[in-house]
């Protein structure tokens, strides 16, 4: 029984730190896709901890196939890299996030939530990409 509640509990923190992700100005994670985000963490946090217990990666790595095959076909979609990376980042992130989860690393998944917001929320900063645009429309 208690390992149901833990997965239970893996479960919603899963979603819990997928949803903070959308949270902000500049979110992360795009609020009209935060539902497809969440399940997709959720999803791999399931695959991950089914995976634990039949004590074999496969599963898990098939998740990392299937999203690689997802991330080629958006590469060769988008024209600009800083975009096409924009769009693919919270993909990966929230996989990761899911895994972490699933896997009952949940510091570690708090802590990815946390790197993830800052690093993609202000990445762009950084770079200086929101001044190159804001020039360009100018």
């Amino acid at each position: 029984m208690l390992s149901a509640i833990a997965f239970a509990i893996k479960m919603v923190l899963a979603a819990a730190f997928v949803v903070l992700l959308s949270l902000g100005k500049g979110a992360t994670v795009p609020r009209d896709r935060v539902g497809f985000y969440a399940l997709l963490s959720v999803v791999t946090a399931a695959i991950t901890a089914v995976s634990q217990v039949l004590n074999s990666g496969m599963l898990a790595g098939a998740v990392f196939v299937v999203i690689g095959f997802i991330s080629y076909s958006q590469f060769q979609k988008e024209g600009d890299l800083f975009d096409t990376l924009q769009a693919i980042a919270p993909l990966w992130v929230v996989t990761v996030i899911g895994m972490c989860s699933g896997a009952g690393m949940l510091l570690q998944a708090g802590f990815l939530t946390f790197l993830a917001y800052y690093l993609l929320h202000y990445f762009p900063l950084l770079l200086g990409h929101e001044r190159e645009s804001e020039q360009t429309e100018t």
